[in-house]
């Protein structure tokens, strides 16, 4: 189960679900290339906390779901779980929130889930996720470009 996260301008969004598919399949190391270069994250596992710990009861439908799993949904027509878009506005909502979020504060916050990584394995894992999206968000921002979700469960 993973989640890949790639920016690109929005001229380049794929018109159709079949597109998107396109986008994303691609050869492992282009992927892993694609990380390297500032221009994607990936996330292997943890995300499903990391969107917990953003998101706290007392703000849903707050700015704190775009980072993980928040955007226009695009369906996947055989059945899987699709691809989520943002476009530069929301992905500027969501570099702000970023920016403004304490992740230790979060953390002392959160009620963990039950995992079968240690609390220590998963306060590392989440606080590296969220430098991970701290950093790619800002760059997407500053690049005016929009951000495409792929989930892979």
């Amino acid at each position: 189960m993973w989640i890949y996260f790639q920016g690109l301008e929005s001229s380049g969004l794929p018109g159709d679900a079949a597109g998107f598919e396109a986008l994303f399949d691609v050869e492992f190391d282009e992927l892993r290339r694609r990380v390297r270069a500032g221009d994607a994250v990936w996330l292997e596992s943890g995300f499903f906390q990391l969107n917990e710990l953003y998101s706290p009861r007392s703000e849903p439908g707050g700015d704190g779901e775009f980072p993980v799993f928040g955007g226009r949904h695009i369906p996947d027509p055989g059945g899987g779980p699709g691809h989520a878009v943002l476009e530069p506005p929301e992905v500027a909502r969501a570099a702000a929130y970023l920016e403004g979020v304490s992740f230790p504060d979060r953390w002392q916050g959160w009620r963990q889930l039950p995992s079968s990584n240690s609390d220590e394995e998963l306060r590392e894992r989440l606080a590296r996720y969220h430098e991970d999206l701290r950093a790619f968000y800002g760059r997407s921002v500053e690049r005016g470009w929009s951000v495409v979700k792929d989930f892979s469960f």
